[in-house]
């Protein structure tokens, strides 16, 4: 089945399926239920790719974390189920992968207050954090996690607000 000019061969069925092969789905990580896009080309091609909801609204992600910043020392990070979409400038650049441990927190689906959190390429939070998966029609669609090295009582209602407005914002 396999050539190495033409990659892996598959048959459409009588629906206009076509099994996506499982080493495929291993190393992009889709997973059942997530959201393919094609997108035919002149030349008798089709790209298809996972598409993430987050990262189409990378400019509003980036703009929301601005305003949210402007009153609060908070870090404000906005995730996909892939990667990092928009971060405080000044601890890493974005469509940075997630981890596993972050990973594993969004498919928890509920409000997490960690102690620390990793985030990658040693990049470590700590002191007050709150972690909360954004959540439309039972799907994740990614997370918001607000971080202070001070206690500080704006972080839920900063995080809170967030999530919601985006969660909103899928359900069109």
């Amino acid at each position: 089945m396999a050539d190495d000019k033409k990659g892996m061969l598959r048959h459409v069925d009588v629906l206009g399926r076509v099994v996506i092969p499982r080493e495929v789905r291993k190393s992009l990580r889709i997973n059942y239920g997530d959201l393919m896009e094609f997108c035919a080309c002149s030349d008798n091609q089709v790209i298809m790719r996972k598409f993430h909801l987050i990262g189409e609204i990378v400019p509003l992600a980036m703009h929301l974390v601005e305003m949210a910043q402007l009153n609060t020392d908070c870090k404000i990070i906005i995730i996909d189920t892939e990667k990092i979409v928009s971060i405080d400038k000044e601890i890493i650049k974005t469509n940075m992968p997630i981890n596993d441990d972050i990973r594993a927190r969004l498919d928890l689906r509920k409000e997490q207050q960690p102690v620390e959190l990793n985030l990658g390429s040693d990049i470590v939070l700590s002191g007050s954090i709150v972690f909360l998966p954004i959540v439309c029609e039972g799907d994740v669609l990614g997370g918001v996690v607000v971080s202070s090295d001070t206690q500080d009582s704006k972080l839920h209602n900063i995080a809170s607000t967030l999530a919601n407005f985006l969660s909103e914002y899928f359900r069109g």
